[in-house]
């Protein structure tokens, strides 16, 4: 069992002066490694180290700009399922499908993730799905929740304005914040609370008077099927008076006046800098990324592209300094080293999302509707041995049951990923690469000299060689101990 001190927890940062203004390589802050995996680390979900040594050969804004060009289209759906209707009432034979059609997405979506290109679609799909919170326990509809995961995939880094007005009519959230049952004479105040509260403005900018009022004028939707259908019967067409403005207003009315207040803009901006910045807020830097996506009429890759370029970003003491979640501690693992998911390949999608649930993060099925509380909540001395245990489990192909569960694991090839490295034959060189790849931060000589003890196993460096017999045991071994060290907790 570990001990409170061996758990890595970010310090709260005093950040410098910088701020949006671009970030220049230089001297002292070259584009090396360290920065490149940097940006990679936050904005793709395990990148590999062909993927890093490729954006060090590159500028950081090529690299941007290929990070925010999202696929066209969508995936290939899970199952053959998704073309089947669903069915208005659910008996407990059709719950018990339903639970394992959502495993199914769970699957698809996983591989998914393991499999990504050169995109933050993925990282901004798990991004939208903690903010826009539902529940598949609640919904136990897998037609609605893959509807509701395609519609965040096709504005992953879209416009927030539009994203908001789409999910307020989504099926899986008219049926998760009971939308669904709303009508004129019996309103039901949920979505209009979370609506403010956690997607839009944020708390204290807006009155109980006002969630009464929304609730009238979200009125009228129902789930029809996979679809969500008006009915102007069950709309309440009476004025309604919000945010000081008085009208025969809808949902679509409701939030133009939401989207006409600042707060909105820097509310998301807020949960944008916590996500890939930093737990503590620096509320300089937020109003000017505010500003930005107010000045864009709330589209977001002009803001995600000028904070991703910013000196703030590359703040020594912004490197390092946000805890890995679930989803990014077992697929970012299994992407780095290589392994592709799916029937038939290296890593199983049921494996990845089963040992996420593990360690606290059950895809599909966020804690409530304000998202994982995430930051330190994610690791305790009951989370990191297990984590330690699901990188040894990848790393030799070894992985556990999950009651009569079995996913098996293909190994890895140690000595082909070693050698994806620059100058895998000069063994302090390999180890300070690895290093500095696999974890956030420069080896220092303390870091370099335990991890070549652990590589040459009390032999010289010079008689190191990657396709000598056992050198695949040993590179295992240097793995393993890499991914255990606290740095590699961090992101």
């Amino acid at each position: 069992m570990a001990s409170p001190s061996n758990i890595p927890v970010a310090p709260k940062l005093a950040f410098a002066s910088t701020g949006l203004e671009p970030h220049l390589p230089s001297a002292e802050q070259p584009w090396d490694d360290v920065r490149a995996g940097h940006l990679l680390r936050r904005t793709l979900i395990g990148p590999t180290p062909a993927e890093i040594a490729e954006s060090v050969n590159s500028t950081p804004e090529a690299v941007v700009d290929r990070l925010l060009e999202v696929p066209f289209g969508l995936p290939d759906p899970p199952g053959t399922w998704v073309n089947e209707d669903t069915p208005p009432k659910l008996n407990s034979d059709l719950r018990k499908i339903e639970r394992a059609r959502m495993n199914e997405i769970r699957t698809w979506w996983m591989n998914l993730i393991v499999n990504q290109g050169f995109s933050i679609q993925e990282r901004m799909v798990l991004f939208w799905h903690d903010h826009f919170a539902t529940q598949a326990k609640d919904v136990k509809r897998s037609h609605l929740m893959l509807i509701q995961n395609n519609l965040l995939r096709k504005h992953a880094v879209g416009n927030f304005k539009t994203l908001v007005q789409e999910i307020t009519r989504d099926p899986a959230m008219l049926y998760y914040l009971d939308g669904n049952t709303s009508k004129v004479g019996k309103p039901n105040e949920n979505y209009a609370r979370e609506l403010m509260e956690l997607f839009t403005t944020g708390v204290d900018q807006y009155t109980e008077q006002d969630i009464g009022e929304a609730s009238r004028a979200l009125t009228g939707w129902i789930v029809q099927g996979k679809n969500a259908v008006f009915r102007e019967s069950r709309f309440d067409k009476a004025d309604k008076t919000f945010m000081g403005r008085t009208g025969n207003f809808n949902d679509l009315d409701i939030i133009e006046i939401i989207f006409e207040k600042e707060v909105t803009a820097a509310h998301i901006s807020r949960k944008i800098y916590q996500y890939f910045v930093y737990e503590h807020i620096d509320e300089t830097v937020v109003k000017e990324m505010a500003r930005i996506l107010q000045e864009n009429n709330y589209d977001l890759k002009p803001m995600l592209k000028t904070l991703f370029l910013s000196a703030h970003f590359f703040d020594a003491a912004t490197v390092g300094a946000r805890i890995k979640n679930p989803i990014e501690m077992v697929v970012g693992t299994a992407r780095t080293l290589g392994m592709t998911a799916g029937e038939g390949k290296a890593i199983r999608g049921e494996y990845l999302y089963e040992t996420a649930k593990v360690l606290g993060q059950w895809l599909l099925d966020p804690p409530n509707v304000a998202g994982w509380p995430g930051y330190r909540h994610w690791i305790s001395t009951t989370t990191l041995p297990q984590r330690h245990k699901m990188t040894d489990e990848i790393v030799d192909g070894n992985p556990r049951r999950f009651g009569k569960r079995f996913y098996d694991i293909q190994k890895i090839d140690p000595v082909a990923f070693v050698k994806s490295f620059p100058e895998p034959y000069d063994a302090r060189k390999l180890v300070k690469t690895m290093g500095e790849c696999l974890t956030s931060f420069a080896v220092d000589k303390e870091r370099e000299e335990l991890l070549l003890a652990v590589l040459l196993e009390g032999t010289e460096e010079i008689n190191w060689n990657p396709d000598a017999i056992g050198a695949d045991r040993r590179i295992r071994s240097l793995i393993k101990v890499i991914f255990e060290l606290p740095e590699f907790q961090l992101t």
